[in-house]
């Protein structure tokens, strides 16, 4: 019966790292460039169209 819980408790900690490992290889630098694109573009963080550069 241990055996199976300690199976078990590494599944889950094997999801929580592959989790992880998504979240700071694909995804969080996903949204860095995202960003870094919309400000390269003019587009800012203000809803009504208008961005703060002059010109």
């Amino acid at each position: 019966m241990a055996s199976e819980v300690w199976q078990f408790l590494i599944v889950i900690l094997g999801f929580f790292v592959v989790a992880l490992l998504w979240l700071f290889i694909v995804y969080l630098p996903g949204r860095t460039l995202e960003r870094w694109e919309d400000q390269r573009q003019g587009r800012g963080d203000r809803k009504d169209g208008v961005s703060g550069r002059c010109g």
